[in-house]
């Protein structure tokens, strides 16, 4: 009877141990569950900017969103070295609204900072409704590819307006330039800049 217990205590210890050791290791290691922290891989494709407007964007944007928006409602601050000299920084800024999501992306050179954007950005308010900013970072390339549009715009009869798809840089030195503008409402740009959108 003691053996039995015995064995039986043993398996639970076991079983439990390398269930907390495969929990922990997936928490740890960030590297393993990048492309989550580092956005939607879609948002580089080719087609995919033909792909919204053909008709989808309602659906898509939306999907991509709630992608997002799980990922970052409970994201903590997160930081990839580049180089030996440069370390991308993804932080996550404290906002009044819970529901309201900001993430800026950060380059620092050692512990300097050298440039920022605007990641990721789920925000509602009067005026311009709500407004979404979807980024991409590509460790590859070093290329950020960014979508920004307004789901639904009281300005437009409630309905998605996509203000700009650009496709940014980050230089040996850190720095962050712009590399192709492949879209740009210029109507919209001016109603971001009225209600402090751009950061």
């Amino acid at each position: 009877m003691k053996n039995t217990i015995f064995t039986f205590f043993a398996i639970l210890v076991i079983f439990f141990g390398i269930c907390s050791k495969q929990s922990k290791n997936t928490l740890s290691h960030g590297n393993q569950i990048s492309n989550i922290f580092f956005g939607d891989s879609e948002l580089a494709k080719k087609d995919y900017f033909k792909t919204l407007v053909a008709g989808n964007e309602v659906f898509l944007l939306k999907k991509q969103n709630e992608k997002y928006q799980k990922v970052y409602s409970n994201f903590k601050d997160y930081s990839y070295s580049l180089s030996k000299d440069i370390t991308i920084k993804l932080i996550k800024e404290g906002l009044p609204n819970k529901k309201n999501i900001k993430i800026n992306l950060y380059t620092y050179k050692g512990k300097d900072k050298i440039d920022s954007v605007q990641f990721y950005r789920n925000i509602s308010g009067e005026g311009f409704g709500k407004y979404n900013c979807l980024s991409y970072f590509d460790k590859k390339t070093n290329k950020i590819w960014q979508i920004q549009y307004f789901p639904s715009n009281p300005l437009r009869d409630d309905s998605p307006c996509i203000i700009s798809y650009s496709e940014n840089n980050i230089t040996f030195d850190g720095r962050i330039k712009s590399d192709s503008l492949h879209y740009l409402d210029e109507s919209l740009d001016v109603e971001m800049e009225k209600y402090n959108l751009y950061y």
